[in-house]
């Protein structure tokens, strides 16, 4: 089957509906399995329903639920196969007509269509499903504000974006023609967000409103095209491809900055035993939680830097994601430093006493973290 088969039955899951929203279970196993794969624990085709698994759907699934949602992994791992290219794969002498749900007693595991699978592996075509994924979440906004309030905004800051992007923002581009009057969070892509966004930044009421409103309305365009990005990983996408179209790296340079960039890899695994399997923050030590973080990041490096273990962190996600975005960097003694910006950082876990333990080869890269990245007391 070619992707766009995929993409179509990504984009049109049969998901239940409830109150005229759609269940985001499916969409949360389908992103599991996929940051397996992405983060080399997945390396054949057969899906086990085991921990691992059951942990990476309930990350997903805590951005996404709402108040009656219930965190219950083995429904979509059983009802998936209504798609058509999730295969339930029964234990010896099991009748497969009699099984109505879930049991480790009677289903082995999953396997996928070869050709998904393959699609999967690769971190293009993987970028374009889970964008494809993102038409079947009928509550965008409500996403979207739990992702605030998960980086650190209060409640308040999550209220006047949603405000901004659903009114004030739709009406000044509805008046100048540059859409039909509807909220800016039904706008699912990436990609066509960003045009207008670049169309919106001209128009002479957005520039006043946004000065006299201290840049708010400009802060909630950045957040919500953020937003997107994330769910799409466009920043991973783009990278990849400018590696694989760079044709002064040889084959294995490509294989190894793909690897790396994806967090998998010798990176990773250097990354792992330096900070001997811990965050470096927190010293938590389960490895499948920790992420691969790149203290001067992927965009300002050079491949030199890009594998240097001392241009990375190894930190839980959360950490991770306010490292990335310039919420938290640290001063060469190790100190957290905090940006003013954070509004709630104990939400995320980070307090003012934390510090990380540096050597003197990760402080050039910090410095590089201080004055591009990291958004200011």
């Amino acid at each position: 089957m070619y992707l766009q088969y995929y993409i179509d039955k990504f984009q049109n899951l049969n998901t239940n509906s409830i109150n005229g929203r759609n269940s985001p279970h499916k969409v949360c196993m389908l992103l599991a399995v996929m940051k397996l794969i992405d983060e080399g624990i997945i390396t054949q085709n057969r899906i086990v329903f085991d921990d691992l698994l059951k942990a990476s759907f309930s990350e997903c699934f805590a951005q996404m639920r709402q108040a009656n949602d219930r965190n219950t992994p083995e429904n979509p791992f059983y009802h998936l196969k209504t798609e058509g290219f999730w295969h339930l794969v029964y234990h010896p002498g099991v009748d497969s007509y009699s099984v109505k749900r879930f049991s480790a007693k009677t289903v082995s595991h999953v396997r996928l269509d070869d050709e998904l699978f393959d699609y999967m592996r690769s971190p293009i075509a993987a970028t374009d499903l889970k964008d494809a994924l993102t038409n079947n979440l009928s509550n965008l906004s409500d996403l979207f504000s739990n992702w605030l309030i998960g980086l650190g905004k209060s409640e308040k800051t999550a209220k006047n974006y949603l405000q901004a992007l659903q009114s004030s923002i739709p009406r000044w581009m509805a008046e100048k023609q540059l859409i039909e009057l509807q909220p800016l969070t039904k706008i699912r892509s990436y990609q066509q967000f960003h045009a207008l966004v670049e169309r919106t930044r001209q128009l002479d009421e957005f520039k006043i409103r946004n000065t006299n409103g201290n840049g708010m309305y400009s802060a909630a365009l950045n957040a919500y095209s953020r937003f997107l990005a994330d769910i799409a990983q466009v920043d991973l996408k783009q990278d990849v491809e400018d590696i694989l179209e760079d044709n002064a790296l040889s084959a294995t340079e490509k294989s190894i900055l793909v690897s790396t960039r994806l967090g998998q890899g010798h990176f990773r695994e250097q990354l792992i035993r330096y900070w001997h399997g811990h965050c470096a923050v927190t010293g938590y030590s389960e490895t499948q939680m920790l992420v691969a973080s790149h203290i001067k990041p992927w965009r300002d490096a050079n491949n030199r830097e890009r594998l240097n273990p001392y241009n990375g962190l190894l930190l839980l996600a959360n950490i991770d994601k306010a490292f990335d975005l310039g919420f938290i960097s640290f001063q060469d003694s190790g100190k957290v430093m905090i940006a003013r910006q954070l509004e709630d950082p104990e939400v995320l876990g980070i307090r003012d006493d934390m510090a990380v333990n540096l050597h003197r080869e990760h402080k050039p890269f910090l410095s590089h973290h201080r004055m591009e990245i990291f958004r200011g007391f």
